[in-house]
């Protein structure tokens, strides 16, 4: 009986821990611009938007990750570039991320002590209307994690380009904090 107790007052706990510190990796970075986004430049419903990720000469990254980053930044794009309602002809851009820091940290380090083995991303977000090849915005962009203990173990490098990616894409799409909520 005094273990059952335990177990749910234990479980409790773990479950109000997860829940408070969630927002940690799901908080969306804010970008610093070095050149705002025009309204009309904002990347809308009709708009086609085509990503490249690339990283400077000092940054670790594999191929892979930087296509499954750009996937991910895209897919992003998609989901909300769907409430930004605009007419007219379809508008093509080009979405480039510089890479200037990649860090996947340690999961072990995290899980020991907070802020160690911290996960981090960052780059230059360059906005380009084409054909012309327009740079119509720019912005720096950068996420850290550095939680520790269990949470701080589970979460991985794809957690964190999730959150960096909707950064991308509610900057790109002119959008807040929040992607737009999905009809069902």
């Amino acid at each position: 009986m005094i273990i059952a107790k335990y177990h749910r007052v234990a479980g409790l706990v773990v479950a109000l821990v997860i829940a408070i510190t969630a927002g940690c990796a799901s908080s969306m970075p804010k970008p610093e611009y070095s050149r705002p986004i025009v309204a009309d430049a904002h990347i809308s419903a009709p708009d086609l938007a085509q990503v490249t990720v690339n990283a400077a000469d000092d940054v670790k990254i594999l191929p892979m990750e930087e296509e499954r980053l750009s996937q991910k930044i895209k897919a992003k794009i998609d989901a909300r570039k769907s409430a930004n309602v605009r007419t007219g002809q379809a508008i093509t851009y080009e979405v480039e991320l510089h890479l200037t820091r990649y860090e996947k940290g340690n999961a072990f380090a995290r899980a020991m002590l907070v802020g160690l083995g911290q996960i981090h991303i960052e780059g230059k977000v360059s906005l380009f209307q084409m054909p012309a090849h327009t740079l119509v915005g720019e912005f720096d962009l950068k996420k850290t994690f550095a939680w520790g203990g269990i949470y701080g173990a589970a979460t991985s490098m794809e957690d964190i380009e999730n959150t960096f990616a909707d950064g991308v894409a509610a900057a790109a799409t002119g959008q807040k904090e929040e992607p737009p909520k999905q009809k069902t």
